[in-house]
């Protein structure tokens, strides 16, 4: 063995690393700023598809049972979007709900569902073939109760057949919003 054998190949080896190394490094740092606006143009689209009468938002914080949320509030009044994360069936499910200045649900989405059934506990991210937008059954009045159920559990919500345990995830976020805005009003609706 020489040094020709083991140490040439080595030390192209280290160049070439190095030489990616730098060029990924500078990748980085030119498309960091570009994909940080483009999260947070497309969180500012998310909110104002929950809460459309909104013009621009305040980011906020709120405690509920010791845990601090953040939250955001329209500037115009028009009410506040909160969010929520429960477990699904394969991850978690996370929800960002609409909630007006009057106390009704205005609009959900759910932003990450990526690890659920596809085609089943999936059918929550966006309408179905036909149309059926799931989503919409929480928009309006607040139950009395003060939180919504899927039909299994004795509530209105429909859940996905298949489905249940994303349904229920969804469904907990909904609620986990709701609570959420009780504690920034400040009391129950």
């Amino acid at each position: 063995m020489n040094f020709k054998s083991i140490g040439i190949p080595t030390i192209k080896l280290l160049v070439i690393a190095a030489v990616i190394t730098i060029l990924l490094f500078l990748t980085n740092n030119t498309t960091e700023a570009k994909i940080a606006q483009n999260q947070a143009d497309a969180n500012v689209a998310s909110r104002k598809e929950v809460l459309p009468d909104a013009d621009d938002f305040d980011e906020k914080t709120v405690t509920v049972d010791g845990v601090e949320y953040t939250y955001y509030e329209a500037k115009n009044g028009a009410g506040y979007v909160f969010s929520g994360s429960n477990k699904g069936y394969g991850g978690a499910v996370v929800s960002m709900v609409g909630i007006s200045s009057d106390g009704k649900v205005v609009g959900v989405k759910v932003t990450e569902a990526s690890d659920e059934t596809p085609g089943l506990g999936a059918k929550w991210i966006a309408a179905d073939a036909s149309g059926n937008e799931r989503r919409a059954q929480f928009v309006g009045d607040i139950p009395e109760s003060g939180s919504f159920a899927v039909v299994k559990d004795g509530g209105t919500i429909e859940a996905v057949a298949g489905a249940t345990i994303t349904s229920r995830a969804v469904t907990h976020d909904v609620n986990d919003a709701i609570a959420q805005y009780n504690a920034v009003v400040g009391g129950a609706n």
